[in-house]
């Protein structure tokens, strides 16, 4: 049975990964820096939690690595430029370092196809570099994947932390976890004003993922995305639609570092790994219900 190791396995798309390798058969292994209320314990070998990334060779072998722990914010990335160095290229540098593996999975993003746009873009693009390099000179099979927006979860697991990203902080404001919500910018060049975005929902990204398992790309790059753009206001009319809730939303200045579109270059392809099968609607349903749901475990509603 192939063993895989999960970094940032506690994580939004760490937990709902590790759930679906264990249901494939795969023996799993997590590594976090901090837990979470994404309990994966069930479907984990062994999990480390704290600054453990160097533990990971005392484990042994591994055919597979899907690293997944970053800093993900573009906004605090502009402020805090070096932590984003640091934790997102110098730690992917002492992984692929300290450990024995065959195959290594890392989760980019769709900006680094602008990387000079933030120094999150730039590192996940420094990442990307150093791991190619890596396999070349080790004789070893890789799979960068540049994540496009991804939102939704599967019920049992969620985005932790403070939300960031437009869907989660609609669906919490749909929830009436938030009194009113922030729209970055009506001026930009797009039909109604506001940013647009290919929105992907984390099953169908995760499908993608464990697919990789089995079948290293080899290539520079996969794009992991649905190939449609959705403009921020329609996400937040899709929410209003499906959670019959008319929220206040506040228009608002353009956030530092945010891109007018994150959609699939053109001459790029969708990858073969993944075939988007949720829609907005469904993306932005699982989310609400999430919120909603976890509102009332606090006792309200």
């Amino acid at each position: 049975m192939k063993k895989v190791l999960v970094t940032g396995a506690c994580g939004y798309i760490g937990s709902h990964t590790v759930k679906q390798l264990a249901k494939n058969g795969y023996v799993v292994d997590a590594v976090d820096i901090k837990p979470s209320s994404n309990d994966i314990s069930k479907y984990v070998r062994f999990a480390r939690i704290g600054n453990v990334i160097s533990e990971s060779i005392k484990w042994g072998r591994y055919d597979t690595i899907i690293h997944l722990a970053a800093e993900v914010s573009v906004e605090e990335s502009v402020k805090n430029p070096w932590n984003y160095y640091n934790n997102n290229v110098i730690s992917t540098r002492n992984l692929m370092r300290m450990s024995s593996f065959d195959n290594f999975i890392f989760a980019s993003t769709a900006l680094a196809f602008n990387p000079y746009s933030s120094p999150y873009a730039q590192s996940k693009l420094m990442a990307e570099n150093i791991i190619k390099e890596y396999v070349r000179l080790n004789n070893k099979h890789f799979t960068i994947f540049r994540f496009f927006n991804v939102a939704g979860n599967d019920g049992e697991f969620k985005q932790i932390g403070n939300a960031t990203h437009l869907v989660r902080i609609a669906a919490e404001t749909a929830a009436e976890k938030r009194d009113y919500m922030l729209l970055f910018g009506t001026d930009w060049n797009t039909p109604d004003g506001t940013c647009i975005r290919d929105y992907i929902h984390v099953s169908d990204l995760v499908d993608g993922i464990v697919k990789a398992v089995e079948n290293p790309a080899d290539t520079e790059y996969e794009c992991i995305g649905t190939g449609v753009g959705h403009s921020c206001l329609e996400v937040i009319e899709t929410m209003k639609k499906v959670s019959r809730k008319k929220f206040k939303v506040v228009n608002y200045e353009r956030r530092t570092g945010d891109p007018e579109r994150t959609l699939i270059p053109e001459g790029e392809v969708i990858s073969s790994y993944v075939s988007p099968k949720r829609t907005l609607e469904e993306i932005c349903a699982s989310a609400y219900y999430t919120e909603l749901l976890d509102k009332k475990s606090w006792g309200v509603g």
